[in-house]
């Protein structure tokens, strides 16, 4: 059989877009065998499932993960039956809208039926890409299903993004929940939104209508696995009268540059997915429309990603207990997975969507100083190339280094593999307040912004900021300042021409560098109350922090102008005393001599529930919480055991 891909007209635009070098364009068809290799014959027949996928009648891809092998059934299985010819003996589930779209006629206006899978070994992440014809096909009503395939198409891939696990065949009750194989789909069930919130895994189909004789390339298929972090696929709904539309939302992480399935996407936009849950054993099949989004457009739906498939959701069937798979063991994720990447409608409903400063030139930050708080902790401070309104005290800064930092393209980096989808942005929370302004009553335009950051073991950019300062403020190397954002704070915009308000009573809950917002917080609260002596607050801070870490706590102690009267501020630090006894009681001592000894409380010891319920007045005071993901725990579970009601608790959650 002679080889016949050639890339089409989508795979080209997109190899375009994205940068695709030309000398690998140009090698690709080299890269995909006519002749399937006898590697693939061997590795295809001893998979225990397989992701595979066919067109409807109406042209429509519908993708299954099937269960190829069984204790009770030795029927079940692969078998390499000849010359590019395979044998599937598969189970399913009797609702697989895979197995019903075998049943149909062909697509319309084709004699043979095409399918495409992605054998993928989850004990050692290898897989190989296949496509082709299915030669013959039946269905028991079981779910049980006996192919005979033709191949044309073998490709090997990479083993980023897939998560380790192991399987074993068992028997489940498969139960309909939710069918719209025939129909438009409506809105899916929470539980079938649960099993895409879960996901690492997902299979994905799409397909390419071809004019072989005019271009060289034919009709054919592709299914292709995509995977990340648990949730990397993210799920909206827009709602039109009592109509609604489910969107499915797929960054595009780095992989070999091909644009195969996204390429096919730029010709034909149907699509199927499926979404196993080998937790649950419940799976989720999805049929749809897709678009390719790049840049600017998919920064509006997705910040901080260049490139991402949505998929608008025109049929769906939702199978509990359909995969008849059982999860044996933990899971691993791949280290090349990126941190999941929210939508900027989900950012918005957390108050954490960035207000990007539209101006003729981009804003640029120089660092001019940087002031050590303890051994990992350090306040950077930046000066900007054009003054910002920025958020009440207590927001957020973007700042994008890719223009130092960026390396260019790498297809695999077993050494550090979380720069294969480094972005070189981050986000951090401002620890200084702007000045205030009297005349106007608000906050002013800041000509330079303060980030404090710890430095973190295996960390790229905060080992970037601490190894390379003083190259950093020598050279005023600029770097892009991308925007900022607000969220979590204890002031609100008070009515025109009035000052911002804060609450009469605050306790504030907060771990290691936890306590930058904490920190811009106080200071506009000081500038705020030396211009409006009325000002009145009383503020409790309970900070947990690791060996010297808690030295950040003399901030509170330098102030900004005379504390008024009716500002009060008590402080318990909560230490643990770490790997150097030494080096942890110097912190104590120099914290004691900065504070007043009636302004702070040094505890060697955790936090516990009754450190809180000592605080006076607990019952009237707004509580604001940010720090490590345990302590943010902890703190929840005690504010709900001493019956702190929800709408007083408020909780930084910083995932931008």
């Amino acid at each position: 059989m002679v080889r016949i891909h050639k890339s089409h007209k989508g795979e080209l635009l997109l190899q375009k877009r994205r940068k695709t070098p030309k000398e690998l364009i140009d090698s690709i068809p080299r890269y995909i065998d006519s002749e399937m290799p006898q590697q693939h014959a061997d590795f295809f027949a001893g998979l225990s499932y397989l992701p595979l996928a066919t067109l409807d009648r109406d042209g429509r891809p519908w993708v299954s993960l099937l269960v190829t092998q069984s204790e009770s059934d030795p029927s079940v299985g692969i078998k390499i039956s000849g010359h590019n010819a395979m044998d599937v003996f598969a189970e399913s589930n009797p609702y697989d809208p895979f197995a019903r779209a075998l049943k149909q006629d062909p697509m319309s206006g084709r004699e043979q039926r095409l399918f495409a899978g992605v054998g993928v070994d989850f004990r050692n992440r290898r897989r190989n890409k296949i496509a082709g014809e299915i030669r013959s096909a039946s269905v028991e009503e079981t779910g049980k299903i006996n192919l005979q395939l033709a191949s044309d198409q073998h490709l090997g891939n990479c083993p980023k993004y897939i998560t380790v696990r192991a399987l074993l065949h068992e028997h489940r009750a498969a139960e309909l929940v939710h069918d719209c194989f025939d129909s438009h789909t409506t809105a899916l069930p929470d539980a079938a939104k649960a099993v895409v919130d879960q996901a690492s895994t997902v299979f994905l189909a799409t397909k390419h209508v071809g004019d072989e004789t005019a271009t060289g390339t034919k009709t054919d298929m592709g299914v292709n696995h995509r995977g990340g972090a648990s949730g990397f696929t993210r799920i909206y709904e827009e709602t039109d009268g009592d109509g609604i539309t489910t969107y499915l939302v797929l960054p595009d992480h780095s992989g070999n540059r091909f644009y195969q399935s996204l390429g096919n996407i730029e010709t034909d936009p149907e699509v199927g997915l499926v979404f196993p849950d080998f937790t649950t054993g419940h799976i989720l099949y999805v049929t749809g429309k897709a678009e390719n989004l790049l840049d600017d457009e998919a920064q509006a739906l997705m910040p901080r990603v260049s490139l991402l498939t949505r998929i608008k959701v025109t049929g769906a069937v939702f199978v509990k207990d359909g995969l008849n798979l059982r999860l044996m063991s933990e899971e691993h994720f791949s280290p090349y997975n990126p941190p999941v990447k929210p939508l900027r409608q989900e950012l918005e409903q957390m108050g954490h969507a960035l207000v990007a400063h539209e101006t003729a030139t981009p804003i640029t930050a120089s660092l001019v100083s940087a002031k050590p708080l303890s051994d990992s902790i350090t306040t950077f401070n930046f000066d900007l190339s054009q003054p910002i309104n920025t958020p009440l005290p207590g927001g957020f800064g973007v700042f994008d280094f890719s223009g130092l930092l960026e390396t260019g393209y790498s297809h695999m980096n077993e050494a550090n593999p979380q720069l294969i989808n480094e972005d070189f942005v981050r986000t951090w929370t401002l620890s200084n307040a702007p000045s205030f302004a009297a005349d106007r009553n608000a906050f002013a335009a800041a000509h330079q912004v303060s980030v404090t950051v710890k430095r973190k073991p295996g960390g790229l950019m905060s080992n970037v900021l601490h190894n390379n300062a003083q190259k950093l403020i020598t050279d005023r190397l600029p770097i892009e300042f991308r925007g900022c954002g607000a969220g979590f704070t204890c002031f609100s915009q008070g009515a025109k021409d009035t000052p911002p308000h804060i609450p009469s009573k605050i306790l504030w809950i907060a771990g290691g560098v936890g306590i930058t917002p904490f920190m811009a917080m106080w200071d506009g609260i000081l500038q705020l109350a030396n211009v409006h002596p009325q000002t009145s607050t009383d503020i409790v801070l309970l900070f947990s922090g690791r060996g010297d870490d808690i030295k950040v706590l003399e901030h509170f102690a330098g102030q900004i102008g005379p504390v008024p009267a009716s500002v009060k501020l008590r402080t318990v630090a909560f230490q643990s005393v770490g790997d150097d006894p030494l080096v942890a009681k110097s912190a104590r001592d120099d914290l004691r001599l900065a504070f007043s000894e009636d302004a702070l409380q040094i505890e060697e010891r955790r936090a516990q529930v009754e450190d809180i319920q000592s605080i006076s007045a607990l019952d009237t005071r707004e509580v604001y919480m940010c720090g490590p993901d345990a302590l943010m725990t902890w703190s929840e579970a005690a504010l709900t055991k001493l019956d702190v009601e929800e709408g007083r608790r408020h909780r930084e959650s910083f995932i931008f």
